[in-house]
Parts: C-alpha cells; structure tokens; sequence
C-alpha cells in the first residue's frame, strides 16, 4: 500500500523533528564550549553572532588532573564492560538453552529488581565494603560495581539473542566432536556478535555517564569525567564555557566508538527484534 503524500510530509516532519530534538542539545554544548564568558551568559543565547574562541578548551588541558580522569573513565568504562559482556554471555547462554528450571520466575524477577533498584539505596553498603576490604577512592571498586549493576541488563538482553540461534548447530557441532568450550567460542559468539556489541554500547554509555556511584566512591585518585564536569558547578557560579568544553571531549570516544560499530549494532538491535 503506497504512502499518500500527507503520510510522506508527516513522516519526514517527524524525523526532521526528532533530529533536531537529538542534536540541538550537542549543538548548544558544543556553541557553548567555544563562546567567551560573557557570551555564554547573554539573554536571548547566542547561537551564531559570536566570535569564537577555544581558550575554555586551553584552560581545560591546564589542568594537570584531567588526562588522569580521562584515562580513568575509560579504563573503567572498558573494563567493566567486559567483564559485565563476558560474564553476561555465559548466564545468559545458560539461561536461554535452560527455558524451564526450578527458580527461574525468582531469578529473572530478582535481576530486574536489582537494576531497577536505585543506586542511592546501594551506596551506604558498598562503601563501608570498599572501605573495609581497603578499595575506597580505587578504580577497581568502580570497575565492580559497574559491572555488577550492568550484569542484569547485560544478561537480560543477551539472553534473547541467544534464543534466536538454532540449537541445531550446536547440536552438528558436537556430532562433529567440537566440545562445549570450542563451540560456543567458534560458532555461537560469532553469531551472537552483533547482539553482543548491541549489549556491550547500552553497557558502555551506561558506565561512562554514571555520576552517581563515583561522586560517592571516588575521591581525587579515581575522580571520572561526569564528576569533574560536575565540578564547575558551585554555590555562587556556574563555568558554562569550560563546563561544556569538558562535555564535549567527553562525548568524542562515545561518538567515535558509536561510529566504528554502527553495522553490529543496527544488526544487533534487529536480531533481538525477531520474535520467534
């Protein structure tokens, strides 16, 4: 059935809409990031009539702490994320070749619950642990209790990927006498691929944005970028220009990354759309 041209306009003026909504906040980061400080506070905004200037982008890198931060957010970014996509892989392989075992309802509930519960409720418990196992203001307590906040989503998406590989294959590989190791390692995480990556940038941008868990459990040394951007935010002032600038960086790896992997991530997003 062909689109009318009122159905062709209405959907070409929702996507333009929904664009615009998507990009308009970057749009102003990055204007903001490259105006003076009394641009930044003009009234209407400018958007165009400004000089632009990079010293907000000059006096961040002055900073001697912020390649440190930078650093630490994506070491702990990467690092909890595979430890969340590798742990995740195999429960939820196990879960979705498993459909009917004792528990299953309370386990599934159980996973849900503990990343729909909000992370302020956590946070006494696990800093008197990082505290007492002596991981307090440690890049290591951040790796573990990302991941561990990630698992359930990670195991939770994964398994319906792995629904939708034929068990046949499994089954033709250990007639062909692969073991369990070999198989899931040459055959099954090839074709989960494009979910896994799916999984692993939910994940990522999930970690890489967290605020919460590091203003509480990081000090100076495992200081991340939410929290320095954070900083320029005080009880008199607010930096907008170098606020933004800090923004804007912090956005390039996520960006970059999204770009490089868009074919998985499309594919997987489809895969884990088909229903049986």
């Amino acid at each position: 059935m062909k689109a009318t041209k009122r159905e062709k306009y209405a959907s070409y003026f929702v996507l333009i809409f929904a664009s615009f909504l998507a990009l308009f906040p970057l749009f102003w980061t990055f204007s903001t990031s490259i105006k003076n400080r009394v641009d930044t506070y003009t009234l209407p905004p400018k958007f165009f009539d400004f000089t632009p200037t990079f010293k907000n982008y000059t006096s961040l890198f002055q900073i001697d702490a912020f390649p440190k931060i930078y650093l630490n957010t994506i070491f702990v970014t990467v690092t909890s994320t595979l430890i969340a996509l590798v742990i995740g892989a195999l429960s939820a392989y196990a879960i979705a070749r498993r459909p009917k075992f004792r528990g299953r309802s309370s386990l599934e509930a159980l996973m849900i619950a503990v990343r729909a519960l909000p992370g302020i409720v956590l946070l006494l418990p696990l800093y008197r642990l990082s505290s007492y196992f002596g991981l307090y203001d440690s890049l290591w307590a951040l790796i573990f209790i990302y991941a561990g906040f990630n698992l359930p989503f990670a195991i939770w998406l994964l398994t319906s990927f792995f629904r939708q590989i034929p068990i046949e294959l499994e089954e033709a590989a250990r007639v062909d006498g692969a073991s369990n190791t070999r198989m899931f390692i040459k055959i099954l995480l090839p074709l989960a691929m494009p979910g896994i990556v799916a999984t692993g940038v939910f994940i990522a941008l999930l970690s890489w944005n967290e605020f919460l868990i590091p203003v509480i459990m990081a000090g100076e040394d495992s200081k991340t970028l939410p929290v320095f951007v954070a900083s320029f935010i005080s009880n008199r002032t607010l930096d907008w220009g170098p606020m933004a600038a800090a923004a804007t960086i912090a956005l390039i790896p996520i960006v970059i990354f999204t770009i490089f992997i868009q074919k998985y991530l499309v594919a997987g997003l489809s895969s884990g759309a088909v229903k049986e």
